[in-house]
C-alpha cells in the first residue's frame, strides 16, 4: 500500500507544478492533488481504498492519507486512469489532473467537494448502498407488493438517470460507468425485495423457503435478464454494485435463468475465480491453500488481478503456523499504550471484535469463560476492539462489565499485517511469539481448549 506523507505530498506537488526539470508534462497531467479535512475517522492515518475491479481481490492500490490532529491533509499522487476510491462510506471518482479541496465525514451525504473534479464527486455523494438493498433504502422504500415496489424503484432510478444526464463537467466514461451503476442498483433492488418483504412469513421449513425463493427468481428473469445484458461489459467491473450483482452468475440455477444466452467475458470469469482463491486464503491459511493459489497464479491472464493474488499469497505465507507474529499497538480503557510484543513469553489468544458486530458479541462470554478457565496458566487473553473510535467501545464497556482487561486498536499494522478482512477473528500465538493459528477456532468451539492445551504443554 502506498503511504503518502504531507512532506512527500508537498514536495511532489512543487516538483510537478513548479519549474523543476524532472516534472514532465505527462507527469503533471497524471497528477491528482487533493487536500482538505477528514473528520471523525478514528485515526490520523486514513485509508483511501481503491474501489476498481481489482479491489475485489486485493488492496495494493490503497492509499494511506496522513492527517494532522484535526484531520487536515494535503497530498498528491500519480494516477494513470480514472479510478474509483472510497473513504469510509464516501465513494470518490478521481481522474488524472483533478485538483480538489474536500471535506469528508463518515456520512457520505455530508461531503463537500470543490475544484477540478468536484462535479463528479458531488454526484457520487448520493450513490446507493448495495447492502441496504440499493433503492429499497434498507426497506424504507418497500411497498405492499413487488409490482408497486418495482414501480417506485424504477421511478427513483429514472430520477437518478436524469441527474446524471444533466452533468456537464464529467467525462463520457464517467456517465457510462454510472449508468451501469444505476442499472445494477435496480437489479439489486429487485433481488433484495425478497429479503426485505414478508415473502417468507409463515414458512416453517427450509424446503418451503427454498421453493418460494426459486419461484421468485423465475418471476424476476424477464426483469433482470435484459439489464444484465446491458451491464455485461468487462469495463463496468470497476463499479462495485456491478460486481455485486454479477456474483449471482456463480449460482448454476441462476445462470440458467438470469444469464441464459449471455456471454460472460473472460476478464469477468477470472475476477471471480481470483476472488475465490483469495477467499480460501483468508478462510484457512495452510500450505495447501497457498500452493493452490500459486498454481492458479500461473494461469492468470489479467496483470492487475495477478498482482493482487500474488500479494495475497505473500501475505498469507507470512501468516502460516510457525511464522513470527506481527506486533501492533493498542490501548486500554485508561489510555495506556501497550504492544502485542509486550506479552511475549506467554501464550496469547486474541479476540478481535467491535461493538457493532453481533457474532462478536455472542462470542464474548465464551472468551471471558476461557480466561477464567485458564487463570494462573501461562496464557493471556486479549480482547481487542477494532471500532473506528473509542467512544462506542468505552460506552459499551460502561454498560457491559468485563473481567478481562480490554483493549482498543486502530493500528494500521494490525489490519494489514494480520490481513483483518472480517470479524470476529481469533489469533493464537505461542510463548516464543510465533504464530500457532492466525485464524484460530472461536472460543465457543470444541477445538479451542485442546489447541490451547497442546500449546501450553509444548512450552
Amino acid at each position: 500500500m502506498k503511504k503518502l506523507t504531507s512532506m512527500m505530498a508537498t514536495a511532489a506537488l512543487c516538483c510537478c507544478l513548479g519549474s523543476c526539470n524532472s516534472g514532465t508534462k505527462q507527469e503533471v497531467e497524471n497528477t491528482v492533488h487533493i487536500k482538505g479535512q477528514l473528520m471523525d475517522m478514528g485515526s490520523q492515518n486514513v485509508r483511501m481504498r481503491f474501489d476498481g475491479a481489482a479491489s475485489m481481490v486485493g488492496d495494493s492500490r490503497d492509499i494511506l492519507l496522513e492527517t494532522d490532529a484535526a484531520g487536515y491533509f494535503d497530498t498528491t499522487f500519480v494516477l494513470k486512469e480514472p479510478t474509483y476510491y472510497s473513504i469510509s462510506r464516501n465513494t470518490l471518482y478521481l481522474t488524472p489532473g483533478d485538483d480538489m479541496t474536500i471535506k469528508v465525514t463518515q456520512s457520505n451525504t455530508e461531503a463537500e467537494f470543490s475544484g477540478k473534479g468536484a462535479e463528479a464527486n458531488n454526484y457520487m455523494k448520493f450513490r446507493l448502498f448495495p447492502k441496504g438493498g440499493s433503492y429499497l433504502e434498507a426497506g424504507g422504500n418497500l411497498r405492499g407488493d413487488f409490482v408497486s415496489t418495482k414501480a417506485l424503484v424504477d421511478s427513483l432510478a429514472a430520477i437518478r438517470m436524469h441527474t446524471l444526464d444533466t452533468l456537464s463537467n464529467v467525462s463520457g466514461l464517467f456517465k457510462k460507468l454510472e449508468t451501469a451503476r444505476i442499472k445494477a442498483d435496480v437489479i439489486n433492488s429487485y433481488i433484495c425485495y425478497a429479503s426485505y418483504s414478508r415473502m417468507f412469513a409463515g414458512m416453517k421449513t427450509e424446503e418451503e423457503m427454498q421453493a418460494k425463493w426459486n419461484e421468485f427468481n423465475v418471476s424476476l428473469t424477464p426483469e433482470v435478464a435484459p439489464l444484465y445484458k446491458e451491464i455485461m461489459d468487462e469495463n463496468m467491473l470497476d463499479v462495485a454494485v456491478v460486481r455485486d450483482v454479477l456474483s449471482y452468475q456463480e449460482d448454476s440455477t441462476l445462470t440458467s435463468l438470469w444469464f441464459k444466452d449471455i456471454s460472460i467475458p473472460a476478464r469477468t470469469t477470472e475476477l471471480y475465480a481470483s476472488a475465490k482463491i483469495v477467499g480460501d486464503l483468508r478462510d484457512e491459511v495452510s500450505e495447501q491453500t497457498v500452493d493452490k493459489a500459486k498454481a492458479f497464479l500461473q494461469t492468470m491472464k489479467n496483470a492487475d488481478f495477478a498482482t493482487e493474488v500474488e500479494g495475497k499469497i505473500v501475505q498469507a505465507s507470512k501468516l502460516l503456523p510457525g511464522q513470527p507474529a506481527f506486533d501492533f499497538e493498542m490501548e486500554d480503557v485508561e489510555g495506556n499504550v501497550k504492544h502485542l510484543a509486550d506479552f511475549k513469553g506467554k501464550v496469547i489468544y486474541i479476540d478481535l471484535w467491535a461493538t457493532w458486530c453481533g457474532p462478536c458479541i455472542q462470542e464474548s462470554p465464551a472468551f471471558e469463560a476461557l480466561g477464567k478457565k485458564y487463570a494462573g496458566k501461562d496464557i493471556v487473553f486479549l480482547p481487542v476492539s477494532t471500532d473506528t473510535t473509542t467512544k462506542p467501545w468505552l460506552g459499551y464497556l460502561d454498560a457491559h462489565k468485563k473481567e478481562l482487561t480490554q483493549y482498543h486498536s486502530n493500528d494500521v499494522a494490525l489490519k494489514e499485517s494480520w490481513a483483518i478482512m472480517y470479524i470476529p477473528r481469533f489469533i493464537l500465538i505461542d510463548k516464543d511469539f510465533n504464530i500457532v493459528n492466525a485464524y484460530a477456532p472461536r472460543p465457543s468451539s470444541e477445538e479451542i481448549s485442546p489447541l490451547i492445551d497442546s500449546v501450553l504443554n509444548k512450552q
